[in-house]
């Protein structure tokens, strides 16, 4: 009988351990969030990128090559956000930019301006966080514009350097089924519809020549 209550005592303070440390990690993802959104709103790009997870820097790294080469049916193979960022980045940047851009400049310089990189969409809060592995990786529903809740989106934080650091790729494979639909039409290529989707959003005219190859 001892030897139950022993047991049942060190159940209810494991547990109770057990929840304290999940709840710690939750307060201190979620600290770290907010000193990422006081940071992208005054515009101090280089004190936001303290919050982001290398695999954020490395998604733009592996998509140089198509910014800067891809022509329209090599840009037309690419998942959505990875299309509509070399467009975007090709819009903002000019040609003999974007031969010596790294991903580090293209974040920060968005953070600058208080946008996300390549049209990303831009996160307004967080909601719930889920611990997935404890000290090493959880995940947090989102909000996006206009302030609606996304379930099925989950924006991932990586413990990285002693804190905890979002990776802000995380949501666009969800995402991208909700873009793919403005991308599917026979009459015309995926980079070309996109293109026209970039237009309308930016409300100006943007030239074709952004789905042409930078040459080296």
């Amino acid at each position: 009988m001892k030897f139950s209550r022993l047991v049942a005592a060190l159940s209810f303070l494991l547990l109770t351990s057990c929840n304290e440390s999940a709840n710690k990690q939750r307060a201190d993802i979620r600290a770290s969030f907010l000193g990422f959104s006081r940071a992208f709103y005054a515009g101090e790009g280089e004190q936001a990128l303290a919050y982001i997870s290398r695999k954020t820097f490395e998604y733009y790294d592996r998509l140089l090559p198509q910014l800067r080469h891809a022509d329209e049916r090599r840009l037309s193979s690419l998942p959505p956000f990875a299309l509509f960022a070399c467009l975007s980045l090709r819009h903002r940047y000019e040609r003999e930019e974007l031969v010596t851009m790294d991903s580090r400049t293209i974040i920060r310089e968005a953070f600058d301006s208080m946008t996300f990189p390549g049209g990303a969409p831009h996160f307004l809060d967080i909601g719930e966080i889920l611990i997935k592995e404890p000290g090493k990786e959880a995940v947090a529903t989102v909000f996006l514009a206009p302030g609606e809740k996304h379930e099925n989106a989950l924006v991932s934080f990586i413990w990285e350097n002693g804190t905890w650091k979002m990776d802000l790729t995380s949501v666009f494979g969800v995402l991208s089924i909700q873009l793919e639909a403005h991308l599917e039409d026979p009459s015309a290529s995926r980079a070309q519809k996109a293109l026209h989707y970039l237009q309308v959003h930016e409300n100006q005219q943007i030239g074709g020549e952004i789905l042409l190859p930078v040459m080296p």
